[in-house]
């Protein structure tokens, strides 16, 4: 081969490459643990500022070494004072092995289903065994009308 055809076989190598990257970036998985987001928590949902249906699930992903406890603010993140409420830890399912945490509303259920606006969720943690490691976080999503 000439040397101008290496050139363009490592031009097209180079811009292929360049391509990746750029795809890899702009494709790449949007559930990334964000500075703000403490490590213990290995994935939440919905995430935050995303936008759900009324009956959708709530789920923490934590170690399996931890327990946690839900709550949501009904008021949403516009209002300054909170009305909190606990979701009853009987209706939080758990798989054990893993850490995940899930709760769905429904009948029966702390409400029938998610109201419309601005949620806000608290989720409050701490481990079973060892020595403690108790934190927080919240996040608001917005539930479709």
């Amino acid at each position: 081969m000439r040397s101008r055809a290496y050139r363009l076989i490592y031009i097209g190598l180079g811009a292929a490459l360049v391509a990746v990257v750029l795809l890899g970036l702009a494709f790449g998985s949007p559930e990334t643990n964000g500075a703000d987001r403490p490590e213990v928590l290995e994935g939440i949902y919905p995430s935050p500022s995303s936008q759900v249906s009324g009956n959708d699930v709530l789920e923490v992903d934590v170690p399996s070494e931890y327990a946690v406890d839900l709550w949501v603010d009904f008021r949403g993140s516009g209002s300054s004072d909170a009305n909190w409420v606990q979701i009853p830890p009987s209706e939080i399912s758990i798989i054990e092995p893993t850490g995940l945490h899930t709760w769905r509303p429904g009948p029966n259920r702390l409400f029938e289903s998610w109201p419309a606006g601005n949620q806000r969720v608290l989720v409050r943690w701490d481990t079973t065994v060892g020595l403690p490691d108790p934190g927080e976080y919240q996040w608001t999503f917005r539930v479709a009308g």
